[in-house]
């Protein structure tokens, strides 16, 4: 904790945000260990990354800095700005999800509006369900992209949004419709098959 990154990284808050240095340091142990413990999850192993590498390119992304600058404003007891602050940068990656999603091309599945409306209907969904559910689904994949597996390294967002295949989309569907309906459990065992599969 009190290597000369972390203390730099912390007196980067306290001037940034006009927090303590004791509000920084409790913010930055305990964002390093929220990453920590998600670069443990197996999914990472099978995108190619160990915990380490995981690890250091979160420490590269904007959610990495969003969810420090978070933290450390509530470990000072600055609520409201805590939440405009993640709020604030919720709204910026949806935007850029969505920008990302408007450039894939018609000829791929997630722009072509009427194929992802037959895969809903399959699933009991209606076009309207099916409309709500893909921005959040885009936005997870959004979310996912600085992880993205080596082969995949040199790809847009766009790019990635493109590959999404029937089967993937009938998966993410399945997911947010049992998650909407409070069917936790099955949505649990549609979140772990989602997980087996990727690679």
């Amino acid at each position: 904790m009190h290597t000369i990154a972390s203390q730099i990284l912390c007196a980067s808050l306290v001037a940034r945000l006009g927090v303590s240095l004791d509000a920084a340091e409790s913010a930055l142990l305990a964002t390093l260990e929220h990453f920590h413990a998600q670069a443990h999850n197996p999914a990472v192993a099978r995108a190619g990354f160990t915990p380490d590498e995981y690890l250091l390119t979160a420490m590269r992304t904007p959610r990495f800095k969003a969810t420090l600058t978070a933290s450390a404003l509530m470990a000072d007891g600055r609520e409201t700005d805590s939440r405009l602050s993640w709020e604030a940068f919720v709204q910026r990656e949806i935007a850029a999800a969505e920008c990302a999603r408007q450039a894939v091309p018609p000829t791929a599945l997630l722009g072509d509006r009427d194929a992802v409306h037959r895969i809903g209907q399959r699933l009991g969904l209606s076009g309207k369900q099916t409309d709500q559910f893909i921005p959040s689904i885009v936005l997870t994949l959004a979310q996912g992209y600085p992880y993205r597996a080596p082969e995949q390294r040199h790809l847009s967002l766009t790019d990635i949004l493109a590959q999404v295949t029937t089967e993937d989309l009938t998966e993410f569907l399945r997911h947010a419709a049992l998650s909407a309906s409070g069917r936790a459990r099955e949505a649990a065992a549609a979140s772990r098959r989602m997980q087996r599969g990727a690679r």
